[in-house]
């Protein structure tokens, strides 16, 4: 993204909504656990092929998008 859109866009705050996100896995459960793990290396990650995938196999679940 050039960055006058991203000055008009995403750091525009009249534009953007920030929302928190908690995660909260059992601790008594180590695959749920590493569930959490694993997501957020897949969103966060230095790998975007497993972004694309995240995003390919969850599309049809997005009700709201920011395009």
């Amino acid at each position: 993204m050039m960055p006058a859109q991203l000055r008009d866009t995403t750091m525009d705050p009249g534009k953007r909504t920030l929302l928190r996100v908690d995660l909260v896995d059992d601790p008594e459960d180590e695959i749920d656990g590493r569930r959490t793990a694993d997501l957020v290396e897949q969103l966060m990650g230095r790998k975007p092929e497993l972004r694309l995938r995240f995003i390919q196999q969850n599309a049809d679940k997005a009700t709201e998008l920011d395009i």
